[in-house]
């Protein structure tokens, strides 16, 4: 699971896209998804070795980045005209 959040956060950070099935067709910031993916993969891939305190913070804070971007909304919606 660590390496498939991994490489996602990576391609999202890379290309501005989100390619898993799973998730909405539309993320509206990829590169802060992206982010929190990294975060919560790093969480996962150094479980054994971290203190839980270290683990549950980076796993919580990857995931408050993850869900940002839905609840932020798209920065073209918020520009007034």
């Amino acid at each position: 699971m660590a390496a498939v959040l991994a490489v996602e956060g990576i391609l999202a950070l890379a290309t501005g896209r989100v390619f898993l099935l799973w998730m909405p067709r539309r993320v509206n910031r990829p590169g802060l998804w992206g982010a929190g993916t990294l975060l919560m993969a790093a969480a996962l891939a150094t479980a054994r070795i971290t203190p839980f305190e270290l683990n549950i913070l980076l796993m919580l804070s990857g995931a408050v980045l993850a869900s940002l971007p839905q609840k932020l909304g798209n920065s073209e919606e918020s520009r007034p005209e």
